[in-house]
């Protein structure tokens, strides 16, 4: 393992890769012998959904990445790269429940 050059970043060099990716597949098998299924929720989320968080992100909010310009053309919103998963996973459950019949929805990301 080794710093990344910008702030908090960490590089996995291939033994601590190989060592993650060992448990990763460890547990997916114990996951999936439960029932559990993986996702994978999109890196960046708009504004309009992290502001619906804003107490729960508020910690993280001056060290956000922030993109506000793709091809040279400017946002009508800005997105994030998120900080956790929890306000798109509440997002997400919002339009995949819809009664109790659709539970339990048991998810995992890595």
């Amino acid at each position: 393992m080794a710093y990344g050059s910008s702030k908090g970043s960490i590089i996995f060099k291939p033994l601590s890769f190989g060592i993650w990716d060992n448990i990763r597949l460890i547990l997916d098998r114990k996951f999936k012998e439960v029932g559990v299924k993986n996702v994978n929720l999109p890196l960046l989320i708009p504004e309009s959904l992290l502001n619906k968080e804003k107490n729960h992100i508020e910690g993280f909010n001056p060290e956000l990445a922030t993109v506000t310009e793709v091809g040279g053309k400017k946002l009508t919103e800005k997105f994030y790269i998120r900080p956790t998963s929890e306000v798109l996973f509440g997002d997400f459950f919002k339009n995949e429940v819809e009664s109790y019949n659709d539970l339990p929805l048991i998810y995992n990301q890595w």
